[in-house]
């Protein structure tokens, strides 16, 4: 049996996991005392908690009413990455959780799962611990995609977890410039969309700021804060009025106020902008590379937007058949 003083707390593993309500805790607590008994075992690794933060803190100010009525698993995991991988799948199959949280631990799931040498390597020990110690064993299979692996467990599809990647990248800018509004859109109490919060990472720090007090200050998102910061190196004068052409375009386009109604001329409206900004982006990348762009290299070029642009915008044209 553990006594109080061999468990320890990792800021980083508790900071982790979303916090109950104080209603929620309450309720822990009282069915906790009531039945004078932890049913739930602490989950631990190397001696420091993984899962059961909130059920250890209520043992320890009640030490002596139950410091015989709890068990502590411990589990095997090959790193770090591994035991917050597997944190997060525990937290999504348990707690209602609001879609903010969803995304988020999906995403950190991914991140931490790629971080880990156990789900890079997917080796027999890892798999023989899986079975043992609930440990999650990871699907690397033909195609190896962690994405796809992941997506098959929480029944979701890879291109889910790969955005919940990028929203858990942009809350945990947010959380650096103001905690209280990256907890909000956890909690869903913000108007801002997941595009919006998935852009942030590429933001000025002056744009994350203000999308950071509007929330907090529960107002509408700066349209032009959650653009991502231009930096036309090498732009022509032209190309830079085209630019401000586009974005003025899309400001216009993102702001539905002066819209009444969606209609197909809307979106065919919206499908052109989509366009226009997708061939500036391509002419922009080009211009920018214009040093490998050599006779001996243009037939590979051109055999790459074939392959990455043509057939990506054939397989749009299918979605409408």
């Amino acid at each position: 049996m553990k006594n109080v003083i061999e468990l320890k707390i990792d800021p980083e593993f508790q900071s982790q996991i979303p916090p109950l309500t104080e209603e929620e805790f309450e309720q822990l607590r009282e069915n906790i005392l009531s039945d004078r008994e932890v049913y739930e075992p602490i989950i631990a690794w190397n001696g420091t908690i993984v899962d059961g933060h909130n059920r250890w803190k209520i043992i320890r100010e009640n030490w002596d009413l139950l410091k015989d009525k709890y068990r502590v698993k411990d589990l095997e995991f090959p790193d770090r990455w591994a035991a917050f991988d597997w944190m997060y799948r525990k937290q999504l199959g348990r707690r209602n959780l609001t879609e903010g949280q969803k995304n988020y631990m999906t995403g950190k799931m991914y991140q931490a799962r790629k971080q880990s040498s156990g789900g890079q390597q997917g080796n027999e020990n890892a798999k023989k611990r899986g079975s043992q110690n609930d440990y999650l064993v990871f699907d690397q299979g033909t195609h190896g995609k962690t994405a796809k692996a992941i997506g098959k467990e929480l029944g979701i599809s890879a291109s889910s977890v790969q955005r919940a990647d990028r929203f858990a990248k942009g809350v945990d800018a947010l959380k650096k410039v103001s905690s209280e509004a990256a907890n909000k859109v956890l909690k869903n109490e913000t108007a801002a969309t997941n595009a919006q919060i998935m852009s942030i990472p590429q933001m000025e720090p002056k744009a994350i700021e203000e999308i950071a007090q509007a929330i907090v200050n529960g107002n509408p998102i700066p349209q032009m804060a959650t653009r991502p910061e231009h930096k036309p190196r090498g732009w022509t004068k032209a190309d830079r009025e085209e630019r401000a052409k586009l974005d003025a375009i899309a400001a216009d386009m993102y702001d539905r106020s002066t819209v009444p109604e969606y209609t197909v001329d809307s979106l065919v409206d919206d499908i052109q902008l989509c366009a226009q900004e997708f061939v500036q982006q391509i002419k922009n990348t080009l211009k920018d590379r214009s040093t490998v762009i050599t006779d001996e290299n243009k037939p590979i070029i051109a055999e790459a937007i074939d392959l990455y642009i043509i057939k990506e915008i054939e397989k749009v044209r299918n979605l409408l058949k």
